[in-house]
């Protein structure tokens, strides 16, 4: 667990940034294909490493699948705000000598701390601008972002705005112990100190004054990451939060998809139709409304595929909120034959 320390100056200075971008969030999507532990992105995990690319080892070099402390190559490039891919490299290419040399050094040194394997040898090269070492990890991560992506960044990167709008939302309208509530179970408020929930020892970090950046991301899963610059002592921390709680997050971000035709003549086109909107999380009502058929019928829908195993219903207040299981999610326009979806 890591504890972050809150002053009354700091809890004044908590604010919501923008989604990391095309790099950061490729960056953590590196370590979530290395992993067998984060269920939720189990079909997307076998489909990417199906295609895997040759170079990817570049990025496996740096960012492990499992532990805090990767090499941060994401708080270099974050000034620029780089949305896309190619501005993302842009920024990887013109980020500080400096820090990308400090971020090694730290690297180095945690590394020979905690008896981890060292960094390779290549990866001092990387503060050079124009060096091979920046050019190859660029190339390795644009690579690998059009597979791990696969044309869906676009959707991606509204799903991620639209989560970053909502949570500066709640905390211009509600305050900031709301917005903190927001982003359990993942990380809790007791005042003064904001604990994260992460597998590695008890840490304790002291803002002093400098505030935190709370960031939204697809692929900081299964813990927060918490980033911090190594040339301007007086930033403000970055804290990047999941998004994605359940199957059903990862397929309202991945996107709507097209059912395909084998789904539907085992299902019925009302039905395959039915467990695609419940893919993107809903209600009796809502499903309703959207396949424009009564109530009665949707319930009843719902009720098949629950007891198919596709879906779970859970009660909230007055509402039947449905969600897709993981058989559901393999199912919905995936192979059959091979029981794989991207979420």
């Amino acid at each position: 667990m890591k504890r972050i320390h809150c002053t009354p100056d700091d809890l004044m200075r908590i604010r919501i940034g923008p989604p990391l971008g095309a790099i950061g969030e490729t960056i953590l999507a590196s370590r979530i294909v290395q992993r067998r532990d984060a269920v939720v992105f189990d079909g997307w995990r076998r489909q990417v490493l199906g295609a895997i690319p040759e170079n990817f080892g570049v990025l496996a070099d740096i960012v492990p699948p499992i532990g805090g402390h990767f090499l941060d190559l994401i708080t270099p490039t974050r000034n620029a705000q780089p949305r896309s891919m190619a501005a993302g490299i842009e920024a990887l290419h013109l980020a500080s000598r400096d820090e990308i040399r400090n971020e090694v050094e730290c690297l180095i040194r945690y590394r020979a701390e905690n008896g981890v394997q060292p960094l390779p040898t290549w990866t001092s090269e990387l503060s050079d601008r124009d060096g091979s070492a920046r050019r190859d990890f660029a190339a390795a991560a644009e690579a690998f972002h059009s597979v791990a992506f696969a044309g869906r960044w676009a959707h991606i990167q509204s799903y991620l705005d639209s989560a970053a709008e909502q949570l500066a939302r709640t905390l211009a309208t509600e305050g900031v112990e709301r917005m903190l509530a927001a982003l359990r179970p993942f990380v809790r408020w007791h005042a003064p100190v904001l604990e994260i929930s992460t597998n590695a020892h008890r840490h304790d970090e002291y803002l002093d004054g400098r505030g935190l950046v709370i960031v939204p991301s697809l692929f900081a899963c299964p813990e927060p990451v918490l980033l911090m610059s190594t040339v301007d002592t007086d930033a403000p921390h970055t804290l990047i939060v999941p998004v994605v709680h359940r199957i059903g997050d990862f397929a309202a971000a991945w996107g709507p998809r097209p059912i395909n035709e084998a789904l539907i003549g085992l299902l019925g086109r009302t039905r395959a139709a039915a467990l695609q909107e419940i893919a993107e999380g809903c209600s009796t009502t809502e499903l309703a409304r959207q396949l424009e058929i009564s109530p009665a019928t949707a319930s009843e829908h719902a009720s098949i595929l629950r007891a198919a195993g596709l879906i779970e219903s859970r009660r909230y207040r007055n509402t039947m909120r449905h969600e897709v299981t993981p058989l559901g999610a393999a199912l919905l326009d995936g192979n059959l034959e091979r029981g794989i979806r991207v979420a």
